[in-house]
């Protein structure tokens, strides 16, 4: 929050909830097959910056356009026929700094606001979530992350002012959410956190552009549980 990027001061934090059987045996068996399809290693880590500038195996997609055409093809078809839901809160980290005079976490609000999404209320659908995981951002970040998420249990989900984002009791937390956050890092090849990294990208541009045409974000919404709430 002490330096931010005017020409892009967005933050998303994007969640993304699916099923544990589903999930080993379905998703992350169907990601692998598309990286042997168009790279040929289902090791490979999927990482929006590094296939925004082709980087590393990424580079075979700026050789040639009809290879690029296709990976992008399969991979909005993935998202497509995959039974995920993603949750994505947007801040524009300027209106943050402008509103509060204390300067304000943006992802430990994002973090709140996205768990009292999941916890909806039960006439809508309470889903019972037995583990979250983050992408380690290092040590000390990790350390303060789970701090928060053991406040956010303790104390209850606050929306910060959301409208659009209802406050939770520290009950309702307690009973739909683990008792700790685990933390990978990006180089293990976590595939929900791969999915949740590549819907993230598209979702910030759209907001900042006010324009959803452009795929994949018209892909990405179709995927939202509920509707992208931006804050402040």
């Amino acid at each position: 929050m002490d330096h931010v990027d005017p020409g892009f001061p967005m933050f998303v934090l994007m969640g993304l909830l699916v099923g544990e059987t589903y999930y080993a045996k379905t998703l992350v068996p169907r990601v692998k097959a598309l990286k042997r399809r168009h790279f040929a290693d289902p090791g490979i880590i999927l990482h929006s910056y590094d296939i925004r500038r082709y980087v590393g195996p990424f580079r075979l997609l700026r050789e040639s356009k009809q290879r690029s055409l296709a990976f992008y093809d399969d991979l909005n078809s993935l998202f497509l026929q995959s039974r995920i839901r993603l949750f994505a809160i947007a801040i524009d980290k300027r209106r943050l700094r402008e509103r509060f005079l204390s300067p304000l976490n943006p992802y430990n609000v994002s973090l709140s606001q996205i768990l009292s999404l999941v916890c909806a209320p039960a006439a809508v659908y309470q889903p019972r979530v037995n583990a979250i995981t983050a992408e380690s951002r290092g040590k000390v970040e990790d350390r303060q992350l789970q701090a928060e998420y053991q406040s956010l249990l303790a104390s209850g989900l606050s929306n910060y002012g959301a409208g659009d984002v209802s406050n939770r009791g520290a009950t309702v937390a307690q009973r739909l959410l683990p008792t700790r956050i685990s933390f990978v890092r990006k180089r293990v090849g976590v595939t929900g956190l791969e999915l949740a990294d590549l819907a993230a990208y598209p979702v910030a541009r759209a907001v900042q552009n006010g324009d959803w045409t452009k795929l994949p974000a018209p892909i990405i919404a179709q995927k939202l549980a509920r509707r992208l709430i931006l804050f402040p």
